[in-house]
């Protein structure tokens, strides 16, 4: 008997000297945000005390992966035991009675609690007094009535009960659902505690931590949350042929963390988070070779075998390190200004970088297409300004001309941004048809075909263009192709371009002329020949 007396004292001392838990806010302090994702980073001010505590961390997002949460106590008197995410804490959070924040907010969720049943009896009195109503009106204005004067008192009667009944029940049902409304936002401050933000979240992140003695200190916290995404655009702006190209690059960030973002420090990195920690391993490289006549049975022209494709993986990641793609990938952008992000899935504008750079502009044309002269913009040493791909707005002259996309992962080493066509120079190819003729012979055929190129600067100022034409190549030795006239252009005999480079004064007008002959055998039939 004794013994038990002991034990259960024990074990009361027990319950009174356990510790109840330690419910802080975090508060967000930056953020790393990626393409798809964006990684948290949170602080918190803590007082432990000596032992093994619980801590429950509020303010934290909802879409949190619970593998990458990161806790740094920045004390070495304290272990991390374990580290646990959770949306469903409430009913651990409302049995805390001795808060006085909770309590408070319980008792009114109580009390609207009771006004809801209330209601809901008022309105099921209601409906049944209406059902009864409406099964006994020929009881009440039937053909029984003793007197037309009763019979008009009795249909008044269930008129005006009637009317006062429908009214009282949309009362009702209105009363309700401002009650519903009420409770749901009461049960949304019981989650976040006091203080809650605008936008507050369900989860919490829940520590176990061993002290060596009573702390007072300061944790650093870092996860990564889905629903957090950006996409960079441009601003490029051109006044003068004469003057450099005003490029800004911003960003449109959208977040639906549960959280909102205030004055954060803002890093937006051009990549995906990685968290692979197995380094490659490099196999011993074979090379597969055969004899024309001894390829080995059932092997394809093309495929690798196992060890080549894993020598051809680790060759990928060694090479891609110095590509301009790979630059591209470790582009990020640190934003000095601190932002507010809300978190409502709704796009924010935020301005990475500014820039002046230095390009050369030009003209083209490819009248064989059609009609539109372009203005390119010729960006020499374009890796140094650290671009990455995206949709860019062009306005010129303080007009907006349209949309194109920077594509900086390229071999070239010039980069051309198309800044819109100019209406104001006039391009026009015709057939000339007196030279354009088909010949027969008796084994083959000869087709020619002759165009002029017409070109009318009307603008007020000179301007440098450049044209672009073409012949057709032949693959089949039986298919001759000769060029007849080019009018001094510039020929690539590989691609069969013709290209002419011209300076241009106002209201100057210059003509070209292209001419090639096609001869190919008399059965033989060109769909795509013109």
């Amino acid at each position: 008997m004794r013994e038990k007396i002991f034990l259960f004292f024990v074990f009361l001392s027990i319950l009174c000297n356990a510790q109840k838990p330690i419910i802080t806010k975090a508060k967000i302090n930056a953020v790393n945000v990626y393409r798809t994702s964006g990684e948290l980073q949170h602080s918190v001010n803590l007082s432990i005390p000596s032992g093994v505590s619980e801590i429950i961390i509020t303010n934290v997002s909802d879409q949190i992966d619970e593998r990458t949460i990161q806790i740094n106590p920045n004390n070495k008197n304290i272990s991390v035991l374990s580290a646990q995410y959770t949306t469903d804490y409430i009913s651990e959070y409302i049995a805390d009675k001795t808060n006085p924040a909770v309590k408070k907010v319980t008792d009114s969720i109580n009390i609207v609690e009771e006004l809801i049943a209330k209601a809901d009896i008022e309105q099921d009195t209601s409906m049944k007094t209406i059902e009864l109503l409406d099964k006994n009106q020929t009881v009440l204005v039937g053909s029984n009535a003793p007197s037309v004067a009763q019979l008009i008192q009795l249909t008044d009667y269930y008129k005006s009960k009637r009317t006062e009944l429908n009214n009282t029940l949309a009362s009702i049902r209105k009363k309700t659902e401002q009650l519903k409304t009420k409770l749901a936002r009461l049960k949304k401050n019981l989650t976040t505690g006091p203080g809650k933000e605008e936008s507050s979240s369900d989860g919490v992140i829940i520590l176990k931590l061993l002290s060596n003695g009573t702390v007072n200190t300061k944790m650093d916290i870092s996860y990564i949350a889905e629903e957090v995404s950006w996409n960079p655009f441009y601003e490029i702006r051109g006044n003068k042929l004469t003057e450099p190209l005003d490029v800004v690059i911003k960003a449109r960030i959208n977040q639906d963390t549960g959280i909102d973002w205030k004055g954060v420090k803002l890093s937006l990195i051009n990549d995906r988070p990685s968290r692979k920690n197995t380094a490659p391993v490099l196999n011993p490289w074979f090379l597969n070779s055969y004899k024309p006549d001894e390829r080995p049975a059932g092997q394809v022209y093309g495929t690798k075998s196992d060890t080549i494709s894993q020598e051809r993986n680790i060759e990928e990641v060694v090479v891609v390190g110095f590509t301009s793609k790979e630059n591209q990938f470790n582009t990020s952008f640190d934003v000095n200004i601190p932002y507010d992000i809300l978190s409502n899935s709704e796009d924010h504008i935020v301005n990475l970088k500014q820039m002046e750079i230095p390009a050369e502009y030009q003209y083209t044309s490819v009248p064989k297409y059609g009609k539109d002269v372009f203005l390119i913009a010729k960006i020499k040493d374009y890796i140094k300004h650290n671009l990455i791909e995206a949709p860019a707005n062009i306005i010129f002259e303080n007009m907006y001309v349209g949309e194109t996309f920077i594509r900086p992962n390229q071999i070239k080493d010039e980069l051309d941004v198309t800044l819109g066509d100019d209406k104001r120079i006039s391009v026009y190819r015709e057939m000339i048809k007196d030279k354009s003729n088909v010949k027969l012979f008796s084994s083959y055929q000869e087709k020619t075909f002759t165009y002029d190129i017409s070109v009318r600067n009307n603008k007020k100022e000179g301007i440098n263009i450049e044209i672009m034409d073409q012949v057709p190549l032949s693959k089949d030795e039986a298919v001759k192709i000769e060029l007849l006239e080019s009018s001094n252009a510039k020929v690539d005999e590989e691609k069969g371009f013709l290209t002419w480079k011209i300076k241009m004064a106002s209201g100057e007008t210059k003509k070209f002329r292209i001419s090639y002959k096609v001869r190919y055998p008399k059965d033989y039939s060109i769909g795509n020949l013109n």
